[in-house]
């Protein structure tokens, strides 16, 4: 039987499978302007502002979390001019009403702890730390560079920041991983100058570059695939292990390896290199 109808009106007769395509398009396409209007409004309200923190004075050791931001550390200042100081930065926006971010101080019977946090997760903090000689220091700065000058047994993780040291002494710990429990490497680089004894860096991937002035005793590097580059002391014999690691599970060759500094398995002196296939310079 022919339809009467228009054909415009013949077009628009509701079949079964029109229906389920509007209960389903329907809310998807509503839900697709709404996030769209949502984030256009959101990034024209977004702003910031710095809140900055009275200098807290510092003694005995140092234990310090900041949840995001650069960290700047200076050892082997008088002990009267031992102190923090602090200058954050708090992004806002429709989700986050710029809560203030909380410093919270505590003197414990091994010395100062500092942890800086942030409600809704949007600041950070970039900070200056004077540190007395021979203070033990732990600083984790969650994904913010760690500068650290002069400090005598250090314990420094950026969380995937860029670490640089400069003459630190004693037990010295530099992680850059962001990932350490996970399968590939995510971390910044590491580089400067050491006069450490027991010394451990892991960078997650990222690159090892380091000059030492003294022989350590023990100098154990982990890099994932990034490359190692180090200058040892003249006129020693060094015991140097796992320089030639294999690369990490992708088939490709393992980078050379470069050693010029005297070696011999009796040493006290004791370099271990775990680059994951990353090219090794030890001279």
């Amino acid at each position: 039987m022919t339809s009467l109808l228009p054909v415009a009106a013949r077009e628009l007769v509701m079949t079964p499978g029109r229906r389920i395509i509007l209960l389903l398009g329907v809310p998807v396409s509503l839900a697709l302007l709404a996030w769209t209007c949502y984030s256009i409004i959101s990034t024209s309200a977004q702003g910031q502002y710095t809140v900055s923190y009275s200098p807290v004075p510092i003694s005995g050791g140092l234990a310090m979390n900041v949840y995001g931001g650069n960290v700047t550390l200076q050892g082997g200042v008088p002990a009267s001019a031992a102190q923090f100081t602090g200058t954050g930065t708090v992004w806002y926006g429709l989700t986050y009403s710029g809560q203030r971010p909380t410093l919270a101080t505590a003197q414990t019977p091994a010395g100062t702890r500092i942890n800086f946090a942030c409600p809704g997760g949007n600041c950070a903090l970039s900070s200056n730390v004077n540190v007395p000689p021979q203070v033990p220091v732990t600083v984790t700065s969650n994904g913010g560079d760690i500068t650290a000058t002069g400090l005598s047994d250090a314990t420094l993780q950026t969380g995937g920041g860029n670490l640089t040291v400069d003459g630190l002494t004693g037990n010295v710990s530099l992680n850059t991983d962001a990932s350490p429990n996970g399968p590939y490497g995510a971390g910044g680089n590491v580089n400067g100058t050491l006069a450490a004894q027991n010394i451990t860096a892991d960078t997650g991937g990222a690159s090892v570059d380091l000059q030492l002035s003294t022989p350590p005793a023990n100098l154990d590097i982990t890099t994932e695939g990034g490359n190692v580059t180090l200058q040892l002391p003249a006129g020693y014999r060094y015991h140097v292990d796992n320089v030639a690691a294999p690369s990490p599970g992708f088939g490709g060759p393992v980078n050379p390896s470069t050693i010029t500094v005297s070696t011999t398995s009796s040493s006290q002196y004791r370099i271990t290199v775990n680059a994951g296939g990353g090219a090794v310079t030890i001279d």
